[in-house]
């Protein structure tokens, strides 16, 4: 397999015969074509936490009251349903 991989590399480039003039073509070409790695590398780290969100959502929802709002207007709600409801 490396042997093949050499042979590829030796038909690209025709005069690389040894692995030292295949690091110098290297560097003679990264020398030619300069990237700028630091596009390629990952710039800021991001935050795994994928129910951070959620977690926070509902802690608001539970501290701020809200959770109470809605059991009683559930409750108030099957309540006028039932009492405006035929049957």
């Amino acid at each position: 397999m490396i042997l093949d991989t050499f042979q590829t590399l030796q038909t690209l480039v025709p005069n690389v015969s040894d692995l030292a003039s295949l690091s110098d073509w290297a560097q003679h070409s990264v020398e030619l074509f300069p990237l700028d790695w630091n596009l390629l590398a990952q710039g800021e780290q991001f935050d795994t936490d994928v129910f951070a969100g959620f977690r926070n959502f509902f802690q608001n929802f539970i501290e701020s009251g809200q959770v109470w709002a809605l059991i009683i207007g559930i409750v108030i709600g099957y309540v006028m349903r039932s009492m405006t409801s035929y049957g």
